[in-house]
Order: structure tokens, then C-alpha cells, then sequence
């Protein structure tokens, strides 16, 4: 058996070599890795084999946490009773008691509690690496005032470790803050890199299948990172093929990879060209449904191509075919998207009567998904623009309510924060008494700024009220403008918002889409 390395194992090998190199040079108790966005799931990949024994290459225990920031005694709490669980869980650390250092509302207790689990087992590891990538986040500068705290103290043995992309660097502003605690790895991993190399090493006993394979491979990964001129170049060389086996499906692929690398360089002309071409081969494609979902993929490519073009009144007329083919096949959560889209490009268009024969026709689309399902949907966005055309500044000023309850979440989590920080001794009761008061008060506050957007609804015009009716009678009673303004602990509505007077009303017929005089717009 051959023991040469796949593309997928090169790339975590070579993700392992980075991070030894690293951590020889640097002993930095915070790292942070950098990598492209389509690199995060080989990063991903390293951690998972890594927390395995038969896959384990590293002489660092590595072990990620996804767990939410709320406040930063909260988190650290959390952490550590994870951290307790996942070692309960894992026969060979079960005999650890780290539960004898709870609680741990700091992030200097949750350290020791992590040096004291290295202690236990030293033979076993270099560092102990605590990877954290919160899956939620109330307030960043909190998030990053944990982590000053966290430097605020040297450990020989744990390290923490934040994961960043190329495309978005989130942890700029902290390594700047501490320059010399911080050592960045960067590296270019990247997952379309290694199923291209997977492609060109596969066989096939049909040349041609195994020629267009690498065809393909080939101008993907040139879509990510070479010129239109060179994806359509590599592409074109698999045409002949695909035409003369009549792969109608493929051929189709291949126009629309040409189309996104135009596009991509802003040529909206030739990618238009392209997207039509597409079109023209998916309808040879002799599957009904894999010839509606590539119909439906190059129409609403042909759209975003005149949109981009500030073609407004092209770009309607293409997304409402894209929703005629979605609704054929059928795909609802399309068909609801492009009826958006189609109204929306009329909006930029300055004709906003039009454009609600669209929204009407996405709202009437979305009935086709689950009712639970719809705020996941882009229905919410109809909403948000029928509200915008019958008054802009009403919505605005509705808009402003969800940013006032993001600055006033972050005060009341840093008064919080800083209330048990001054204690003495952080015990369970004490802790739990500053708590308790911060969820009332960020109750109080939910409640309040609720109430300012209920008021900014009733003192809108009928028809504004009218779409929030049909708003909260499509996606849930208690809808009431976009950013939405969920409850800080999850509550079920009914406990903690009655509807306003004239949202119970029955008696009223459904309301119909009709545009308000033009002084409210």
C-alpha cells in the first residue's frame, strides 16, 4: 500500500508544520491564525484529528470551543464547565477534578483551572491549546476585554488560539493592543487548491469524463484566483467534449462558470452573453428537475448581471423568470427570492407601484414553507420593503431602535462586567445577585426600546399597519420591522409582549398591498 500523502492530507500536514514552526520561534500565550476563507475547514480538519489519539501528530492537545459570549463571568464560567464536562466524558482525563476550582467567573480562573488540568497531565502534552471560536457574540469589545485579561498573566502551558480570515480580520484591533503577546501565523491553505489536486490525480476509464473532470477542476479554481480570460480559456477546451457526448448539464456548468468569472471582473455584458447561453443549453437537459434547478441557477445569474449593469428593468424581468422556473420545480425559498429580487430592482428603478405586484407575488410564494421556517427566508425583506415604500423615515427611525438596544446591551454587559470584576471573592451567590440584576435591567431595556417601535407603528399610516399585520400574520405575531430585536434570554413572546390594540383586530379583512401618498415616501 502506498503511504503517499493526498492533496487533503498535504494540506493538514502542512497546516502542522506551520503552527510547529510557529510555536517554536514564538511563546506567545495568544495565537491567532490566519488563513482564507476557504481554508477554514482544513483548519477545522486539524483540530478534529488532533483531538483524537489515532490521529494525533502534534504534541498539543488542541480543543475548541464554540460556546457564546454573553458577559465575560459568564463565558468564563461556561468554558470551564464545558472544559469539566468534555474531560467527565473522556475515560483517560475522567479521574481529573477540575470541578474543585468552580466557579470561575474570570478569565484568570479559568486559566488556572486549565494549568491545573496540564499539571495532571504533563507527560501527555506540550500545551494545552484552547482554540475559541464563539458561535455567538453579544458585544466584540467585551469579547476583547476577556482577552486582555486572559494576557494579563503568562502561562507555560496553555495557550489560547483565534481563528481569522484573509477576507475578514477580526483580531487586527487586539494584536495592535498587544503586539508583543501575540504571535500571528498566516498561511494559504485553501480547499479549492486541494480538490483540484484530487481531481487531477483521479482516473476514470472514460477519458473523456476524466478530461472534463480536470477541465473543470481547472477553471474553478482559476475562478478563484486567476482572470475571466483564463477561466474562459480552460473552460472552452471542455466544451467539445461536453457537446460531443451531449452533457447538456455540464455544458450548462461551463457557461455559468464563465459567466461568474465576467462578472466577477464587473464585464456584466459578456457575462450576460454567457448566463444566456446557459440558458439555452439547460433547456436540452433531458431530467426535468436537474434541467429546472440549472434554468433557475442561469436565470438568476442572467438578473444579478443586468442588476449590477443598473439595468433595473432588465434585471425584474429576469428574476421573474427565475421565479417561474423555481415555482416549476418545485423550490419555494427561490421562487419567494426571486419575486424579491424582482420587486427590488424596481425600487431602484424608482417604480415602487410595480414593484409591489412583485413583493406580492414573493409573499404569496413563501406559503409554500413551514410557517417556523419563513423568518429564515428572505419573506422578512418583503416586509422591510413594502414598509420602506410606504414611509422611509418611519422605517428608519424603527432601525435606529435596533441599534439603540446593540449600544445599550453593551453598557449594561461592561456594568456587569465590571460589578464582578470588584469583587473581592466572586462566589456563586454574589455573582448571581449581579446577574440577576443585569437580566432585569436588559429586560427593562428589551421592553422599553420594544415599545418605542410599538408606538412608531401605531402612529404610522394604515397602510404601514397594514403590512405589519400581514407581516405578523405571515411570519409571527410579534414581528415588528427589521433589525429584528430578539429577546435577550429567549423568552416565548406571549411572556413578556402583548400585542398593541389594533394588531388584534380580526374584523379587518386581510390587508391588500396598496402604496400610501407619495409625501410619507
Amino acid at each position: 500500500m502506498s503511504s503517499e500523502q493526498n492533496p487533503s492530507e498535504k494540506a493538514v500536514s502542512q497546516l502542522e508544520m506551520s503552527w510547529l514552526e510557529a510555536t517554536k520561534q514564538s511563546q506567545a500565550p495568544l495565537f491567532i491564525w490566519q488563513v482564507p476563507a476557504a481554508g477554514e475547514p482544513l483548519l477545522n480538519a486539524l483540530f478534529a484529528m488532533q483531538q483524537h489519539p489515532e490521529g494525533r501528530t502534534l504534541p498539543d492537545l488542541f480543543v475548541t470551543f464554540t460556546t457564546q459570549f454573553d458577559t465575560g463571568y459568564g463565558y468564563s464560567e461556561s468554558l470551564s464547565r464545558e472544559f469539566i464536562e468534555l474531560c467527565e466524558a473522556t475515560p483517560e482525563a475522567a479521574h481529573w477534578r477540575g470541578e474543585a476550582r468552580l466557579p470561575c467567573y474570570s478569565a484568570a480562573r479559568f486559566r488556572d483551572l486549565a494549568e491545573d488540568f496540564t499539571r495532571t497531565f504533563a507527560k501527555d502534552m506540550r500545551y494545552l491549546v484552547l482554540v475559541l471560536q464563539p458561535s455567538d457574540v453579544s458585544d466584540m469589545q467585551a469579547l476583547q476585554r476577556w482577552l486582555t485579561h486572559w494576557l494579563s498573566q503568562t502561562s507555560k502551558t496553555v495557550r489560547l488560539l483565534l481563528i481569522e480570515t484573509a477576507e475578514y480580520p477580526l483580531w487586527q484591533a487586539l494584536e495592535q493592543s498587544h503586539p508583543q503577546q501575540i504571535q500571528r501565523i498566516i498561511d494559504d491553505a485553501d480547499v479549492m487548491q486541494v480538490m483540484h489536486q484530487t481531481a487531477r490525480q483521479q482516473s476514470d476509464p472514460d477519458p473523456d469524463r476524466l478530461q472534463l473532470r480536470r477541465y473543470l477542476a481547472d477553471a474553478m479554481l482559476l475562478l478563484e484566483k486567476g482572470s475571466a480570460s483564463q477561466v474562459v480559456s480552460r473552460a472552452e477546451l471542455a466544451l467539445p467534449v461536453v457537446q460531443r457526448r451531449g452533457w447538456a448539464d455540464q455544458e450548462t456548468v461551463l457557461y455559468n462558470i464563465m459567466a461568474g468569472a465576467w462578472l466577477k471582473e464587473k464585464n456584466c455584458l459578456n457575462a450576460i452573453t454567457q448566463y444566456q447561453q446557459a440558458k439555452r443549453s439547460a433547456i436540452q437537459v433531458p431530467d426535468p428537475l436537474t434541467r429546472g434547478q440549472l434554468m433557475t441557477q442561469s436565470a438568476f445569474g442572467e438578473a444579478g448581471a443586468w442588476f449590477a449593469d443598473k439595468q433595473y428593468h432588465e434585471a425584474a424581468k429576469q428574476y421573474r423568470e427565475a421565479a417561474r422556473q423555481a415555482k416549476a420545480i418545485p423550490h419555494p425559498l427561490f421562487e419567494t427570492e426571486a419575486w424579491r429580487m424582482a420587486g427590488f430592482s424596481l425600487l431602484q428603478a424608482g417604480r415602487p407601484t410595480e414593484a409591489m405586484s412583485d413583493y406580492a407575488h414573493a409573499i404569496h410564494a413563501a406559503e409554500a414553507v413551514p410557517y417556523e421556517e419563513r423568518e429564515q427566508t428572505s419573506l422578512p425583506l418583503v416586509f422591510q420593503d413594502l414598509l420602506r415604500i410606504q414611509d422611509k423615515k418611519r422605517v428608519s427611525a424603527l432601525e435606529a431602535c435596533a441599534e439603540r438596544w446593540q449600544q445599550e446591551k453593551k453598557r449594561l454587559v461592561l456594568e456587569a462586567d465590571a460589578a464582578v470584576s470588584q469583587l473581592q471573592k466572586p462566589e456563586t451567590r454574589a455573582v448571581s445577585r449581579i446577574d440577576n440584576h443585569f437580566q432585569l435591567r436588559l429586560e427593562k431595556a428589551f421592553l422599553s426600546i420594544r415599545q418605542a417601535r410599538e408606538a412608531l407603528i401605531q402612529h404610522g399610516s394604515r397602510e404601514f399597519r397594514q403590512v405589519i399585520d400581514l407581516a405578523r400574520e405571515k411570519l409571527h405575531p410579534h414581528w415588528n420591522g427589521l433589525p429584528g430585536i430578539a429577546h435577550p434570554f429567549d423568552a416565548p413572546p406571549g411572556e413578556w409582549q402583548s400585542l398593541p390594540a389594533w394588531g388584534k383586530n380580526t374584523a379587518e379583512a386581510a390587508p391588500s398591498l396598496t402604496h400610501s401618498s407619495p409625501d410619507q415616501t
